[in-house]
């Protein structure tokens, strides 16, 4: 005689996850800061779709549309033309950085 637990099968609530670029972001990619050369802080990325690169679109609607930006592993390099420009970028990303 079978016994009725009130449910007729196991739902299953999970997605298996490959090794493509659909997946789901697992944790949070965090990326250390440098403007010429000089450390500024750690950038986490924690939304799904959020990139590195982000940063670039981040300066340039602060004005700044003349600094070169290579992410290298876990580092985000920020190159600027001069010492001034340099300053201005640390400061706008150090506000980034303590705001997130």
């Amino acid at each position: 005689m079978l016994q009725n637990f009130g449910f007729i099968g196991v739902p299953i609530f999970f997605r298996y996850l490959g090794n493509n670029e659909g997946e789901m972001k697992l944790e949070n990619e965090r990326y250390e800061m440098f403007v010429n050369g000089e450390y500024i802080g750690e950038h986490t990325l924690y939304a799904e779709k959020e990139e590195a690169t982000d940063i670039g679109d981040f300066l340039d609607h602060q004005g700044y549309h003349h600094v070169q930006i290579d992410v290298e592993g876990d580092h985000i390099m920020i190159h600027c033309q001069d010492k001034s420009e340099a300053d201005r970028v640390e400061q706008a990303l150090r506000v980034f950085i303590h705001n997130r």
